[in-house]
């Protein structure tokens, strides 16, 4: 008998506020994931750059040091397959499609809804 093992998706939070990322881990903790924290844009860029596992990114927009659009950029340049669900607090449509231009493959709006973030984890993590 062949013995195997599924390997379990990686997904990075980019997220500078520790309350939002606690929330978001504490919901996604039945999924079966392994979750990375970065604390800034310039940190999820060196977390990409330097692994090849991750499965999907959920991007705050306003970070410190680098901000979300631009560390997407980067992401995107290095490993233009990985999703990047945009996480932000502008919810103007004039102020999402100014962050738009096909670095994010979608975006939330803060306060996230959980119900929704657990079927877009699912969706690009294939856990559907």
């Amino acid at each position: 008998m062949t013995e195997f093992t599924l390997k379990r998706p990686t997904i990075l939070v980019a997220e500078d506020e520790e309350f939002n990322f606690l929330i978001i881990e504490e919901w996604l903790s039945d999924m079966e994931l392994n979750i990375l924290h970065a604390r800034n844009g310039k940190q999820a860029v060196e977390i990409c750059s330097n692994r090849n596992d991750i499965s999907l990114v959920l991007m705050d927009i306003k970070m410190p040091i680098l901000d979300g659009h631009s560390a997407a950029t980067y992401i995107k340049e290095m490993q233009p397959n990985i999703p990047i669900i945009a996480q932000t607090a502008y919810a103007l449509e004039s102020e999402i499609n100014h962050y738009s231009g096909g670095v994010f493959d979608e975006y939330m709006t803060k306060p996230l809804d959980k119900e929704l973030l657990l079927s877009r984890v699912a969706h690009y993590t294939q856990l559907a």
